[in-house]
C-alpha cells in the first residue's frame, strides 16, 4: 500500500531573466497500511534537489511540531518516476496528527508551443497545461487525485497571476523585493491536473 494524498501545498518562484522557476511541493497524506517506500510521479526534465519527510514529533497547545528527515532517491528517468525508500516506517500511527512529503526542485519553463507543464505563451508570460499527464512536468505527484490544495506563486513586483482558485490574497517578500501570489481552493478537492494558471511579466514602468 502506499499514501493517499490529502492536502496540496504547491509553491513556485519564477525567474522571468531566466525562464526558470524553483519549485516546493508538500504533499500531506494519509495511510492505512505501513508504509517503507513510495514512488513520485515526476518529469526527468525537472531537476530534484531535496526530497524529505515530516511527521509529528509531539504537539504543543494543540499544534503539532513536526521533524523531517531527508531522504535518498533513485531516479527512473525512462518512466519518469522517482523510487524513495523511507529510513523508518510510517504508519497510520505515526503520522495521526501530521505527515507529509515534501520535495525541492527546479526547472525550465517551456518555449512557445510546448503546452505541457508550465511553458511561455508569448514571448515573456507563462500559462499551464496539467491535463492529461501534465502535471508531471511542472509538480511532482503520488497520484492525481483530489484534495484541499493551496497555490504561492512568488514573482517579482508588478507580475501578475490569473487562476481558476476561488480565494486569494497577497504578500510582500521585502527583503527581495518579491511578492508572494498565495490562493487556495477553499477546502475544496481539486486534482493537480485540474488546476489552472498564467504568470504574467512584470509590467514595465512607466514616468511621466
Amino acid at each position: 500500500m502506499s499514501f493517499t494524498p490529502t492536502k496540496y501545498e504547491l509553491k513556485l518562484t519564477v525567474d522571468f531573466n531566466e525562464n526558470t522557476f524553483l519549485g516546493n511541493v508538500k504533499i500531506h497524506v494519509e495511510v492505512n497500511d505501513p508504509v517503507k517506500e513510495f514512488d513520485l510521479k515526476m518529469s526527468k526534465d525537472l531537476e530534484i534537489e531535496r526530497i524529505s519527510f515530516w511527521q509529528a514529533e509531539f504537539i504543543t497547545r494543540g499544534n503539532p511540531q513536526t521533524l523531517g528527515s531527508t531522504t535518498i532517491f533513485e531516479v527512473d528517468k525512462e518512466n519518469d518516476l522517482v523510487h524513495v525508500p523511507l529510513s523508518d516506517e510510517i504508519t497510520s500511527e505515526s503520522i495521526k496528527e501530521e505527515g507529509y512529503i515534501e520535495v525541492d526542485y527546479k526547472g525550465n519553463v517551456g518555449e512557445t508551443g510546448a503546452n505541457k507543464g508550465l511553458f511561455l505563451y508569448n514571448s515573456s508570460d507563462y500559462e499551464t497545461n496539467l491535463e492529461n499527464g501534465n502535471a508531471i512536468h511542472l509538480f511532482p505527484i503520488l497520484e492525481d487525485v483530489a484534495a484541499p490544495l493551496t497555490l504561492s506563486v512568488i514573482t517579482p513586483y508588478r507580475a501578475g497571476v490569473e487562476t481558476t482558485l476561488k480565494a486569494g490574497e497577497h504578500a510582500s517578500i521585502l527583503e527581495k523585493e518579491l511578492i508572494s501570489n498565495n490562493f487556495n481552493s477553499r477546502g475544496e478537492k481539486i486534482k493537480i491536473s485540474e488546476l489552472y494558471f498564467k504568470i504574467n511579466a512584470p509590467t514595465p514602468l512607466i514616468s511621466d
